[in-house]
């Protein structure tokens, strides 16, 4: 195994896991949205990380 794609894998592994851990400790979505956001996160990878950093984590209108 290449050493740069290692690297770049436990990188991508580690934002992964700090987002899901930010996704479940935000009080301003429910499991519903919480479910939603971590497949995002998920399935996009990075993106899906960048788009929670942007847009997932302000408040939302009850």
């Amino acid at each position: 195994m290449e050493p740069v794609s290692f690297t770049a894998g436990l990188i991508g592994l580690i934002i992964f896991i700090v987002t899901v851990v930010s996704i479940v400790k935000n009080p301003n979505h429910g499991g519903l949205g919480k479910f939603v956001w971590i497949l995002v996160a998920f399935f996009l990878s990075i993106l899906g990380s960048i788009l929670w950093l942007i847009f997932g984590r302000g408040r939302v209108n009850r």
